[in-house]
């Protein structure tokens, strides 16, 4: 079994503040960052339909009696007006009287909006060393997360339980658009499918309806229900507070936590309702309906075991014997070409647990086969037809995935935040780990039995695009606020606090890691693995997709072949009898093979690698299967505007070297044999490689156990050539795509950016993108979403080249809006209108300039991506962490630079180029000609 080496990071102390409010701190020194949250045990299933859960999760960045205003005294009495308006509006059915009420709830947002400081929590939150600023909510609970500088732990405790005390509705009208935007964007993603999954499963139990709640009850908030909401279940002992990372448990933090969260409201842990999974007749059927066209898809869906019930282990064992995404009963069925695919995953909440087996049979194969097969292969689990070996190799495998969970802070994070909620202890996730090791047969095969019975529901897909549910724009004016720059009382206290001034932690690239070389074309990157045995190890050959379009075919196919003595499945189980597994990626720059395993499995997996790379043999059906995969990509193109997203960014940036037009055509792709494609495999291990490693073993021990597996002497070429010009425009654009039937419309900006060819150039395009369209201070955010409501995510970002290798290069500045489709002229204005006269205001220049560094140093490296961390930085050309002259340079850039910036790169742009994608039938056509020269893309003009 896999060992852990390391204890410090396991240690998680435990205690209680005198309110009631639960703290876990888990110290870990290994990165420069804390992961604070606070987790409220409760969620969607506490309102069943009413969205109310996720309603006040926004209303929490909004600010408090002390946070966010310039004068509360004079704000409140508009805000318990608009709370009485809503009310009203709750009770009334008239539509004509429910417009007056909105109007009027219009005008009194209006006024209200003079005493408000815009986002002024998140910006403070980035003055304070804060970076990953968010929240979500679940069925079953709600938190409140983000990464911060440890030397910021006072300001960040003052301000997350400033905001749990006495949270303002403020701007609710304005984010009752954007949860209206959210729920637009779910519909056009898979967001109503899943919602009928969940219906079809739970019925009326509160899981069977939708997180942000119906559209209905979306039209109806009642900000009363929201305040008993708050009292009811917002109270100190049903709250966690989780800090992880670089933190030190003391006396001195305690009596900081108890004077700071110690405040939270008291009251009885709340009673909560039940929502467990109905019963399940034999033969119930639902039908699903997916954008999805050519294929045939079900899911069956049995009754599971929720993460921590007795049988929950032993059943999470059972659905690795049928998948494992190795050797697996289901996987089997794929190894050997008899199905599509097909495998079985458990899904869990607090109540209720489903394992859901997916079944997708061959192009234009019959279901029933399928279905008959996949059957089979279940009732030999219930049969108990596998091996102690495969069994004790899955045990392996899922200790393995549980220690790995443990090693950084931010998976470590998740794992506390989930526990908590779920009202378990650490000691239970170590526990579970010991708790499989001690699993038998005859478990397994019990819980086979009694979750795996004749009582499921068979959710089938039907192709087509589901309903979708229309809304209007309101036509509310927009707010004005009159204080961007001003600060709260609270804000001012604030700045009191002492701080101790730290560097930022960039990466040493000359020590980060061990490098060895291997020969003129192979160079090991080693790093040494502080916490278990558990090794990871990266062979990339350095040709890509931007190189070799082929290579994405390639990499598909290969995974699903064999060797010349090893048959596919074969092939996996002899993965699976060692522990490791093997994962086959195409990427832009590299190709890559990835291992992971237990240490004294290295060199034999060396040896299975070095095999599979030497003998790899071709097969028909798995040729045909790739084709099948191509055929229904195609023709799947376009249904959905995501879908659309990526390759018009691309073919506007990057014209015919779009990784979507530069890829082999259907014809291509109906001509390739085993042999084109073998052939291309030799080609790709002919160029430069790199190996990274991290575990236990040595670097000298990785160093000839690669030289005497692996066929280095292969490596021969220089890496290829993968770079990119961007695109320059001579006249304005605007390019559409119509996807019919969606709900919203995204409305994409690219300005092409002069060559900067300097640190400091480089320096003020990330300083400017922070501030303009970075995070929830940004400019963007705030006059489209917080001011205009015109989106639910708004943003820009800069695509920048290597400064050491192509400094005379453009590089490009994008923004992003999705937008209710009514609303797209007034968007595309809004963003316009910005980009042409951006705002200053330096307070928020300021928080920007923080946010920066806070993400430099947050972002800073684990363990494990340390060796691709400085690889990447030599393939870039760098001999120096770049961030490390960010850091250095930010601090002088002033408002003036920044704007001078803006009109040199970006205001003065007139051959700015618009992409819209959305339903042409909302969209006014003809308005989008005041913007540019409008072209109508067509799936071949993006899509190869």
């Amino acid at each position: 079994m896999v060992a852990l080496t390391a204890t410090a990071q396991l240690d998680v102390k435990e205690f209680k503040l005198s309110n009631g409010m639960t703290v876990w701190v888990n110290e870990d020194h290994s990165q420069p960052k804390v992961f604070g949250a606070v987790v409220v045990r409760a969620g969607a299933k506490d309102c069943p339909n009413t969205g109310i859960a996720h309603y006040f999760e926004h209303i929490m960045f909004k600010g408090t009696d002390r946070l966010g205003t310039i004068d509360y005294t004079a704000e409140k009495p508009l805000l318990d007006s608009i709370s009485a308006q809503y009310d009203l509006l709750s009770q009334t059915k008239d539509e004509d009287v429910r417009k007056q009420i909105q109007q009027h709830i219009n005008q009194l947002s209006l006024k209200a909006a003079d005493y408000v400081i815009p986002n002024e929590f998140n910006r403070l939150i980035s003055k304070y060393g804060g970076s990953s600023l968010n929240a979500g909510t679940g069925y079953d609970m709600t938190f409140y997360h983000n990464e911060f500088l440890p030397h910021f732990i006072e300001q960040w405790c003052w301000l997350n339980s400033e905001r749990l005390i006495t949270p303002v509705y403020r701007g609710f009208q304005g984010e009752l658009e954007n949860v209206y935007e959210e729920k637009n964007r779910s519909a056009d993603g898979m967001g109503d499918a899943m919602d009928k999954v969940m219906g079809a499963v739970f019925k009326t139990q509160p899981y069977g309806y939708p997180i942000i709640g119906s559209t209905e009850n979306l039209k109806n908030p009642r900000l009363s229900d929201m305040a008993e909401f708050y009292k009811k279940y917002y109270v100190a002992s049903n709250m966690g507070l989780i800090l992880c990372g670089d933190i030190t448990p003391s006396d001195d933090l305690t009596a900081l936590l108890e004077k700071t969260f110690g405040r939270v409201q008291t009251g009885p842990v709340p009673q909560r309702g039940y929502s467990p999974m109905p019963e399940i007749q034999a033969g119930e059927r639902q039908e699903v309906t997916l954008p999805i066209p050519l294929i045939g898809a079900e899911a069956l869906v049995f009754k599971g075991a929720t993460d921590y019930e007795p049988d929950a282990n032993a059943l999470e064992l059972a659905n690795g014997l049928l998948s494992n995404g190795k050797a697996g009963l289901l996987d089997s069925l794929m190894n050997e070409h008899k199905v599509m695919a097909s495998f079985a995953l458990n899904v869990g909440f607090d109540d209720a647990a489903g394992t859901a087996v997916l079944i997708i049979p061959k192009l234009f194969g019959k279901m029933k086969t399928a279905e008959g097969r996949v059957m089979e292969q279940i009732q030999q689990v219930i049969n108990g037809n596998f091996s102690d070996s495969q069994l004790e190799a899955l045990k392996q495998e899922e200790v393995m995935s549980a220690e790995k969970s443990l090693e950084t802070i931010s998976s470590r994070s998740e794992l506390l935040v989930d526990l908590f909620s779920k009202g378990k202890t650490w000691q239970d996730a170590l526990d579970k780990i010991e708790r499989i090791k001690r699993l038998t047969k005859a478990d397994v095969v019990a819980a086979a039995k009694k979750y795996y019975g004749t009582n499921y529901i068979t959710l089938v897909k039907k192709y087509g695009t589901p309903k979708k549910e229309t809304l209007k724009q309101p036509g509310y004016k927009p707010i004005q606020p009159k204080n961007t720059d001003a600060k709260s009382d609270f804000a001012r206290q604030l700045e009191q606090i002492p701080v101790i001034q730290t560097e930022i932690r960039t990466v040493d690239l000359q020590t980060a890691v061990d490098t060895k070389q291997l020969s003129d074309h192979a160079t090991l990157y080693y790093k040494q693995n502080p916490i278990n045995d558990i090794f990871t190890f990266n062979l990339r050959f350095k040709d890509g997709k931007l190189h070799t379009p082929a290579l994405s075919v390639l990499g598909s196919y290969l995974s699903s072949l064999g060797t010349d003595s090893l048959k596919k499945q074969q092939l996996e189980l002899a993965w699976q009898k060692i522990n490791t597994t093997m994962e086959i990626n195409a990427g832009s720059h590299t190709f890559v093979f990835s291992l992971t395993g237990p240490d004294k499995q290295f060199e034999p997996a060396l040896r299975l690698l070095a095999h599979f790379l030497q003998s790899a043999k071709g097969d028909d059906e798995a040729l045909s299967d790739a084709k099948d995969e191509d055929k229904v990509d195609r023709k799947s193109f376009g249904k959905q505007k995501d879908d659309v997203l990526t390759p018009m960014r691309e073919y506007v940036m990057y014209g015919s070297k779009s990784t979507y037009l530069n890829q082999l055509s259907k014809s291509e792709i109906k001509a390739l044999k085993n042999e084109d494609l073998l052939s291309l495999f030799r080609e790709v291990q002919q160029y430069d490689c790199e190996l990274l490693y991290c575990g236990t073993k040595t670097i000298s021990e990785v160093a000839a156990a690669a030289q005497q597996a692996l066929p280095l002497s292969n490596c021969t070429r220089k890496e290829a050539d993968t770079f990119r010009p961007l695109q320059q425009y001579t006249e304005p654009m605007v390019y559409f795509y119509n996807v019919p039937k969606s709900r919203q419309n995204y409305v994409i900006s690219f300005d092409a950016i002069s060559p900067l060819s300097t640190a400091d150039d480089r320096a003020k395009l990330s300083l400017f993108g922070e501030y303009f369209g970075g995070s929830m201070s940004s400019v963007l955010f705030q006059n489209v979403r917080e001011f205009r409501s015109l989106a639910y995510s708004t943003g820009g970002r800069a695509y920048t080249t290597s400064l050491a290798q192509h400094p005379d290069a453009v590089l490009g500045y994008i923004t992003a809006t999705g937008t209710q489709a009514d609303k797209t002229m007034e968007a595309l204005a809004t963003v316009d209108s910005l980009l042409r006269q951006m705002p200053m205001k330096e307070n928020n220049l300021d928080a920007a300039r923080q946010s920066v560094l806070n993400d430099i140093q947050n972002s800073y490296p684990t363990f494990r991506n340390m060796p691709a961390f400085v690889a990447n930085q030599h393939m870039l050309g760098n001999t120096v962490d770049p961030n490390a002259a960010k850091a250095r340079l930010l601090p002088g850039i002033t408002a003036q630079d920044i704007i001078q910036f803006h009109q040199q790169h970006i205001a003065g742009n007139n051959n700015r180029v618009w992409m819209i994608i959305g339903d042409k039938k909302l969209t006014d056509m003809k308005a989008l000609e005041r913007y540019g020269k409008v072209v109508e893309l067509k799936k071949e003009d993006v899509y190869r």
